[in-house]
């Protein structure tokens, strides 16, 4: 494709250009990407054009030209309806009865000149007759034809309109709002479903967000009150004071680490609702043992017992997953189970499902604790949660993991006794 260059003007002894000029080099560059860009956009549309007419199959090219009276109609009535905007029914309604007018009108056509040929063109009295009844029966035949195809329409057309309706219901204020499914078993009610499982994942997402706001806003206030808390003091003794400079860096790093935590712990639970699973397939027993093993180099004040008796127990899920979830299990098990205490993780192979169990001897959960501890920020012991480091999200993260593999998690726990977490991987 040639395309036109555009001299630019320069100064002859290399003299800087002048705003004027400057600005009209300016103009000129503009519209020749202007130009260049239209050209384009043109030998773009001439390809598609040129790519469609090859894709036409000579035997409908055929049809079109046997059939050329409804073609022609066709193709008028689509451009008409590019220029005027009409409801859908209206639409059909228009076609289908030009393509039946169409129709009968060659068929009395036929019929009255087959009558006049046979008759030999006699009796001209019968034949105006003939084609005055001939054409009001075309026009009422028509016109019914139109009644019929309309009221059809409307019929078939109508979930559309209560899609249309259900769809305007749903606002940023109300998500929950979803479509009435279509009683129909056809292509409107895969629609319907499509629609209202897109809504779903929109609500989720939109719950994730607000969740995450919330929670983020909610558990970081006591952090960043402490620092700026240490800040202050510092600023006022710490300069000439060591001891109150140590416990103030001190407390400001810790403060720091615990919201670095609580960042990283919150994002994990606002990416699960949207994760991708990396499924592969793997030996159960060799995750477990490798949790067990790391927590056996790591944590001297507890007995860390791993405890499989099978000789291989293979499941198909996300790896990596899953072993945050059992650490998850864990570190929770050790932050209350006093020192000396005993900390089991097992793994079994059921009949049909995968079992994972971690079981302490810590402190228990009280009854009435028992239904809230997945929930978020939620600590059994709001005082000793915090001394641990807890942020009240591990456990959360845990059955959104489990969730998310498609799996259910469990506990049980006696007050003074333990608590055993079961895992259950289908």
């Amino acid at each position: 494709m040639a395309r036109k260059d555009t001299k630019r003007n320069t100064a002859a002894d290399g003299a800087p250009k002048t705003g004027a000029s400057v600005f009209c080099c300016a103009e000129e560059d503009r519209a020749d990407v202007e130009r260049t860009l239209q050209d384009l956009k043109q030998e773009k549309n001439n390809e598609k054009a040129a790519r469609a007419a090859k894709r036409r199959h000579p035997l409908i090219v055929a049809l079109m030209v046997l059939f050329f009276p409804v073609t022609g109609i066709v193709w008028a009535m689509r451009r008409l309806f590019r220029r005027i905007n009409m409801p859908l029914t209206a639409k059909m309604t228009l076609i289908y009865a030009a393509i039946f007018a169409l129709v009968l009108t060659a068929f009395v056509v036929f019929f009255v000149e087959s009558v006049k040929k046979a008759s030999g063109g006699g009796n001209t009295g019968y034949l105006r007759m003939l084609m005055i009844t001939s054409a009001v029966l075309v026009a009422a035949v028509s016109a019914l034809y139109a009644a019929m195809v309309w009221m059809t329409s409307q019929f078939m057309l109508k979930p559309i309109r209560g899609i249309t309706e259900g769809i305007d219901k749903v606002t940023g204020e109300n998500l929950s709002a979803r479509l009435a499914q279509s009683d129909s078993q056809d292509e409107l009610m895969d629609l319907t479903n499509r629609i209202n499982k897109m809504l779903d994942n929109l609500e989720q997402s939109f719950v994730r967000q607000q969740n995450f706001v919330s929670d983020a806003s909610h558990e970081l206030k006591t952090p960043v009150s402490v620092i700026q808390g240490y800040a202050n003091m510092l600023r006022r003794w710490g300069k000439d004071d060591p001891s109150v400079l140590d416990e103030g860096i001190e407390a400001i790093a810790r403060e720091s680490e615990n919201m670095k935590r609580i960042i990283e712990q919150l994002l994990l639970l606002a990416r699960l609702g949207n994760f991708g699973l990396n499924v592969s397939r793997f030996n159960l027993m060799e995750v477990v043992a490798d949790i067990a093993d790391s927590y056996k180099m790591v944590d001297f004040s507890h007995t860390i017992v791993y405890r499989c008796e099978e000789d291989a127990v293979t499941v198909e899920t996300d790896k990596n997953l899953l072993t945050e979830c059992v650490r998850a299990i864990v570190d929770n098990a050790i932050k209350y189970t006093p020192e000396g205490g005993r900390i089991t993780i097992a793994c079994v192979m059921r009949a049909d499902y995968a079992e994972i169990t971690v079981s302490d001897t810590g402190v228990g959960i009280k009854e009435e604790d028992l239904p809230h501890i997945f929930e978020r920020f939620y600590r059994c012991d709001k005082a000793r949660g915090r001394e641990k480091g807890s942020s009240g999200l591990g456990l959360s993260i845990a059955k959104s993991i489990v969730e998310t593999m498609g799996g259910k998690i469990d506990v049980q726990s006696t007050v003074g006794k333990g608590t055993t977490f079961t895992i259950q991987l289908y």
